[in-house]
């Protein structure tokens, strides 16, 4: 009896260990299925890092461009932005835009909100020097500043035009007048309030030869002219 017992332990024994060796199996296999899932799930989701990255070659933005402006003289509720003696300045109007700042001009609409117009990333760049023919293209804000600069810099640098003047003289005001509407920048002196003035024109009239019989005179980079002949100005100061 002695000896059947201990068959009998033995066998239960042997039973035990297989039971083990069997939950010991399931639970690997169960580990297996898990990583096999997670490993499916990762390869077929968003890419490690930040949600929503892009992938390479996809674009960053692909929010429509926004239409360009329609620019025209009647409207009052646009703003223009260009360029003029170093320094961006701001209309309300093409006309109290300089003449040689129109080629490139910052427009934008203001009956549009700057999410309609794309401000973030795009701004609307419009060529104004020809009447009636306002050709725009978008440009990325990124690139505006320093294309405007670039461009400034290429041109030649205008002479100084100084104009020597009278507050009654009635052509000194046509030619301040005129080299304001057509972007010459100047320097104008009063030669009956401003003695230093006077005696600075009759020296280089004389230096010049030129004879001055009156006002305006104008000074553009060293040349003397007397009399206001607005052609002549215009090309002396490099603005045809």
């Amino acid at each position: 009896m002695v000896g059947a017992t201990q068959n009998f332990d033995s066998s239960i024994d042997v039973d035990e260990r297989a039971a083990v060796t069997l939950v010991t199996m399931n639970q690997t296999n169960l580990l297996l299925a898990v990583f096999v899932s997670l490993l499916v799930a990762c390869s077929s989701g968003t890419p490690s890092g930040s949600a929503g990255a892009s992938q390479p070659g996809e674009s960053k933005d692909s929010s429509p461009k926004p239409p360009l402006a329609k620019v025209d003289g009647t409207r009052t509720d646009l703003l223009f932005r260009y360029r003029a003696e170093d320094a961006y300045r701001t209309a309300t109007s093409l006309a109290e835009i300089p003449v040689g700042s129109r080629s490139k001009v910052h427009v934008i609409d203001l009956s549009k909100t700057p999410k309609e117009r794309g401000d973030a990333q795009w701004v609307q760049v419009f060529d104004l020097s020809k009447d009636g023919q306002f050709s725009g293209r978008l440009v990325p804000r990124s690139q505006l500043e320093e294309a405007m600069k670039k461009e400034h810099e290429a041109k030649p640098k205008a002479p100084r035009v100084i104009m020597y003047s009278t507050e009654w003289c009635g052509v000194c005001k046509k030619a301040r007048k005129f080299m304001t509407k057509n972007g010459v920048a100047f320097v104008e002196k009063d030669i009956e309030k401003d003695a230093g003035a006077n005696r600075e024109l009759r020296k280089k009239s004389a230096a010049a030869g030129v004879k001055t019989g009156g006002v305006p005179v104008f000074d553009v980079g060293g040349k003397i002219v007397s009399g206001f002949d607005p052609g002549s100005l215009l090309k002396l100061a490099g603005k045809k």
